[in-house]
Formats: C-alpha cells, structure tokens, sequence
C-alpha cells in the first residue's frame, strides 16, 4: 500500500508570500506617486520674485536691481488662474493704444526703450512679462503652448482700467519681438477685429529651424533629466553665468520697513540704466520657474510650424474677402498693411526666410513692408532709434512737447 504524501505547501506560501508584498509594495508606491502628482498639481505655479525675493529686500536694495519692481510706471500685479503676470501701463489716456510682447529670454524691459519713446508720440502703451519671465508667475498644471499665451494676452488687456477691447475702445496696435511676435499672430488669427495694426520684430512662428541648441532631447523628455543638468544647458543658451550669485540680504538698510510693493513704485532710488545681459542673469538668478518655462515653451510653444495661423491674419490683412469672416472684415487690420524689422545680422530670425515665407502668405509689398536695422537678435535695445523711427512713419506718429 502507498504511503500517503503531505503535499509540499512551501512553494505555494512562498509564492502567495511573495505576492502579496509585490502588491503592497506596488500599491505603497502608487499612492506615493498619487500623492506626489496631487501635490505638484495643488502647488499649480512657481511665484515669481516678486514673491520670493521683493519682500525681503530694502526699498533701496530692490531699486539698485538690473530689473527693479517699480522699472516702468503703471506697474500692477494681477491675479489670473494660472498665476499672478506682471503688467505695466502708462501714457496719454486717450493715446493710441499698444500692446508690447517681448520674446522666449528677456523679460519687458527689453522692450522698454521703444515704449518710452512711444510714450514721447502720444501713444497709451501696455507691456506686461510672459509667464515664467520677470515678475510673472510659472504656471505648472498647463503647457505654455498659444493658448496659454493667448489667455495671458487677453488678461493683461482686460485688466487695464481703460477699455482695450470693448467696441468703444476702436481696438489697439501690437508691436511684438520674437516669440512675441508668434504669440501676435496667433492671438490675431482667433481676434483680428480686437487689433488695428501688427509691427513685428524679428518674429517667431514660420522660421525655418530652430537654434542648434534648442533641439537637444534633453528638452524633448525633461522629466528624465536632472535639474541641475537642464538648468546648466539653459544657462549655456541664454548666455548667463552658471556661478552662485547669493544677494546679501542682511545689508538692508532699512531693516524696519518690508521690502516695496508694486504701489510704492518710484519711493526709492533712481533706476539704473537698461542692461539686458544683467537683467538675462537676474531672472536665471532669481525666478525659480524660468528654466521650466523656458524650456516649456521650446516643448508647446508658438515658435515653429503657425502657418495656419499665420495664413489666417494674412487672409485679413491683404482683404481676402473669401477667406475672412464678417467679424475680421470690420476690424481696421482689414485690407492694411504691417511692419516687420529685422536685424541684418540676426542668425536666429533669418530676414530672407521669413520674408519670402510671410510674402508668399500676404501677396506682396502692398501689405507688408520689411526693413532691417543694425545688429543680431537683440538689436530692440541698440537699434531702437531706428526701430522707433520705423515705427513713427509706418504709423504718422508725431512727438509730443
């Protein structure tokens, strides 16, 4: 007779074992990530200096910065849902109305000279810093593709006590650089009739290639890469110094007074003259979200491949009764004509690529005119005489006593 054989229970526990504490671990893992994705999307944005920085200088200290918060008259903070923008409004109120948007690097100040000078003419001008740049807020819940940037577009005009975009208003001009540029006409494809007239400098949007150095895979899958890798190739593009520069805060010199707000403007000391190199290295310095925004908007951002866009607003402005819609043939950009300024040296923005690009789109010298100026991307600053005389016949400005 067989003896009876106790079947061997070990591997089936050991298995079952083994199971249950991959799936405890799994789902410990999981709730772990759950709990990390949650609290990223409760943080929603990185604050902007003006948070992190401002408040703990001295009014003389926040004035002595490359870009202090008080740069530009008409400064205000507003409270959007995908952070706090920082706008700047100033001139005649009953001015000619322009909005000015910089590019992907350099924040509002590099636009600053044209402004003021627009100011001398008569005009109302708004500029305001993109998301991620300045004193604005890095929005992280979203991609900083054209929609956002339309969104920012349209908060900084509806926040104006002035009407920028009621009837009454008769709409406003744009004069955008760069990314600005890209972000102008895809904001005047989806509202042409909210806009009178387009001067671009040096835009994105249609160019050909990007920059060498933008299109490492690093930027293509960030979240595999180090920070500290991705802020250091950052640096590099943006031409800062990678070196720790620690601002001292314990010089204050009026430890007993907060730092200044946006509405004590003027209160301190005499800005320093526009640096733009210094203010580049201020921004990577000191706005914790420049770098993800930065290469955000290399990811989903306006700058390559907008030809629709771009053929939609050309359809308005060279009158293409067929192609427009009756909204976009009562606005004042219909059947008119841009300015578009080019730096003769630029290697970024290439003026033949893009004007042969955006001639074959609009139909010829009748709605566009094109014109260079000394100097490489960054000539808004160097050239700006030039740019603003340009800008004073293209539009019949007059300077005012």
């Amino acid at each position: 007779m067989a003896a009876f054989k106790l079947p061997d229970l070990q591997k089936p526990i050991a298995a079952a074992i083994f199971g249950a504490a991959s799936v405890a671990t799994l789902v410990s893992i999981l709730r772990l990530s759950r709990s990390s994705y949650n609290s990223k999307l409760l943080r929603r944005n990185i604050p902007s200096p003006c948070d992190t920085l401002i408040p703990f200088l001295s009014p003389r200290q926040a004035a002595a910065l490359p870009y202090p918060p008080n740069f530009f008259p008409g400064a205000r903070d507003v409270a959007t849902p995908y952070g706090t923008m920082r706008v700047y409004e100033w001139g005649p109120e009953d001015g000619r109305k322009v909005m000015l948007v910089h590019g992907d690097t350099t924040p509002a100040p590099i636009l600053g000279p044209i402004a003021e000078a627009l100011v001398t003419r008569g005009c109302r001008v708004m500029i305001y810093d993109l998301w991620g740049r300045g004193y604005s807020d890095t929005p992280l819940d979203v991609p900083h593709d054209v929609k956002l940037f339309t969104m920012q577009f349209l908060f900084a005009a509806a926040s104006s006590s002035l009407s920028w975009t009621g009837r009454a208003s008769e709409g406003f001009s744009i004069i955008a650089f760069s990314l600005g540029g890209a972000i102008t006409m895809s904001f005047a494809a989806d509202f042409p009739y909210l806009i009178n007239s387009i001067i671009l400098l040096a835009p994105a949007g249609i160019i050909r290639k990007l920059p060498k150095e933008y299109e490492t895979s690093f930027f293509r899958y960030p979240h595999l890469v180090p920070f500290s890798y991705l802020r250091r190739t950052v640096g590099k593009i943006v031409g800062v110094d990678l070196s720790p520069h620690p601002i001292d805060f314990t010089s204050r010199d009026e430890p007993d007074k907060p730092g200044p707000n946006v509405a004590q403007g003027a209160q301190a000391v005499e800005k320093a003259p526009l640096d733009v190199p210094a203010i580049v290295q201020w921004q990577f310095d000191n706005h914790r979200g420049f770098v993800h925004s930065f290469i955000n908007t290399i990811q989903h951002g306006p700058l390559l491949h907008q030809h629709a866009d771009w053929e939609k607003v050309c359809n308005v402005i060279k009158g293409d009764i067929a192609k427009t819609t009756p909204a976009s043939r009562s606005s004042k950009l219909f059947n008119s004509k841009i300015l578009v300024i080019f730096g003769d040296t630029d290697s970024i923005i290439v003026a033949k690529d893009v004007s042969e690009d955006l001639s074959k789109m609009i139909g010829g010298a009748e709605h566009v005119q094109f014109k260079l100026v000394p100097g490489g991307h960054g000539f808004p600053v160097p050239s700006s005489d030039e740019v603003v005389r340009h800008i004073t016949e293209f539009w019949g400005l007059q300077a005012t006593a």
